[in-house]
């Protein structure tokens, strides 16, 4: 496993204690063995005594608990220091706020390949020490957008060690590095970028589909941002921002399709 040299320092939170007896069995015998399960909590009140005691590296948190839910939780005793994974069984609407939000979670029943991921993913960022010590804002914001429902047009962009928070309106293109991908994205009216975790069809996800288009396997452009297409051997399109993307023969079609509301000039 990657990053198995990483040792993690668990609690585990739920008011369901078979939930966390069956969370334990996954982590310790088809997850990681060598995990150090420090404590077990069924209430936000006995989560608070079991940080103060341990201090883990993260905590596995059930969103939905009697008396105060997760986020209430952890706007009470922010600033934390430790990374957080939502366990939770919430809608889809609710898992795309938790990808905008950049925001680790599993869901309920918990799949065996999703938590192995959401634990790889804790040891990289121990490993490269990038713990993202929130504050309240963070989880005010997403907890906000999940109980109004409230239209989401940002994305947090988390890197190694920091986060960008970017509207969508800025984003120009996302480029497939093998499972990781590179967004590029305007900063201050300069263009930037940011390598990142998600894979390419995870923003392909997430992304407004109204406006984001997969013009090749490893480009995601955003066609409010084309300036022009070129119909040649090898076609593409150029962004207001300067770059040329490159477009798959077998798209071009369906990105002309696409495009047609689009206000762009054919070169």
């Amino acid at each position: 496993m990657a990053n198995a040299d990483v040792k993690l320092n668990v609690l585990l939170i739920d008011d369901e204690i078979e939930a966390c007896r069956n969370l334990k069995t996954i982590l310790l015998e088809y997850i990681d063995p060598d995990i150090n399960i420090m404590g077990i909590a069924n209430s936000t009140a006995e989560a608070e005594k079991q940080l103060e005691l341990h201090n883990p590296d993260a905590v596995f948190l059930d969103i939905e608990m009697p008396g105060e839910n997760a986020f209430a939780f952890l706007e009470r005793i922010a600033p934390i220091h430790f990374e957080v994974v939502f366990v939770t069984a919430y809608d889809e609407y609710a898992v795309k706020a938790f990808k905008l939000n950049a925001v680790d979670y599993v869901l309920k029943p918990i799949s065996i390949s999703e938590l192995s991921n959401a634990v790889t993913r804790l040891k990289e960022k121990l490993m490269l020490k990038a713990h993202f010590n929130a504050g309240n804002n963070e989880f005010t914001e997403i907890s906000k957008q999940i109980n109004s429902r409230q239209k989401l047009n940002k994305i947090a962009l988390k890197g190694n060690n920091n986060v960008e928070i970017v509207a969508f309106k800025d984003i120009l293109y996302v480029e497939a590095f093998g499972g990781y991908s590179k967004v590029f994205f305007y900063r201050d009216n300069v263009v930037a970028d940011m390598f990142t975790s998600y894979a390419i069809s995870e923003y392909e996800e997430m992304l407004p589909s109204e406006t984001f288009f997969r013009v090749h396997k490893s480009y995601l452009i955003n066609c409010d941002q084309v300036k022009k297409i070129h119909k040649d051997e090898a076609p593409s399109v150029l962004l207001q921002s300067g770059q040329t993307i490159p477009v798959s023969r077998r798209r071009f079609s369906s990105m002309l399709e696409f495009l047609q509301t689009k206000p762009v000039t054919n070169a």
